[in-house]
């Protein structure tokens, strides 16, 4: 299915709380305003049920851009430098958030709970966003939350938002575009490091496999040389 211009009347605020809510409408408002949003095959996300949605991180926006174009109510997971004032009254107000500290197992645990209630965890695989616009080696975070949950991952990615002071310089709306993968199931149960890392590299795989060559990064050929019915099992 070819990109669409984002229909923000489909997003439905009614499954957050008040401030949320109330939030969310104002970062829609703006975002409007400030760019130009197309999607492409929004239809793979499904209405009910758990996953692990896994995207791509090029800008400080796009947390917030996925919760834009994904219908669902998610859970995110933030470094805890990002719980100081004002960071997590942007990140709270706008979703509810998993601060990671130094107790990961914590977080984990936290994370497989949203899981198996049915809810939606949201992951950035990579930690950090991308020094140079390429995409950088996965964590191995959304492969483990994946298979002891269980529930299946989600790939996704967000494009031409690290355009943006360039653009909003000109007074111009930032062209941002949005690609929704299908669901990747993972064997359930424990999984050892050397499993975790093959399933991480093809969780990452489908991701690059999303995005223009350019921004493919550490991907790049194993992405070109997978297939387009590239699978897990």
């Amino acid at each position: 299915m070819p990109f669409q211009p984002f229909d923000y009347s489909a997003i439905d605020h009614r499954p957050w709380p008040a401030l949320q809510r109330f939030s969310r409408r104002i970062f829609v408002f703006l975002m409007r305003l400030l760019i130009r949003l197309e999607v492409e095959d929004v239809e793979h996300i499904p209405a009910t049920g758990a996953f692990v949605l896994a995207a791509n991180h090029l800008h400080l926006l796009d947390p917030a851009l996925g919760l834009i174009c994904v219908p669902r109510r998610m859970v995110g997971i933030a470094k805890d430098k990002w719980r100081r004032p004002p960071f997590n009254w942007f990140l709270t107000g706008m979703s509810d958030i998993i601060f990671v500290g130094n107790s990961n197992r914590h977080a984990l645990l936290q994370a497989i709970k949203v899981l198996q209630a049915g809810g939606v965890m949201a992951i950035l695989p990579e930690g950090t966003r991308s020094p140079n616009g390429a995409l950088g080696k996965g964590h191995m975070g959304a492969a483990l939350l994946a298979t002891r949950a269980p529930a299946p991952v989600l790939p996704a990615v967000l494009y031409g938002q690290e355009q943006a002071m360039k653009y909003w310089k000109r007074l111009r709306r930032v062209p941002v575009n949005a690609r929704i993968g299908t669901l990747i199931e993972l064997p359930p149960g424990k999984a050892d490091r050397e499993q975790l890392e093959t399933y991480t590299e093809q969780i990452m795989i489908a991701i690059a496999r999303l995005l223009p060559p350019e921004y493919r990064g550490v991907y790049a050929e194993l992405a070109s040389s997978a297939g387009e019915d590239h699978m897990l099992s």
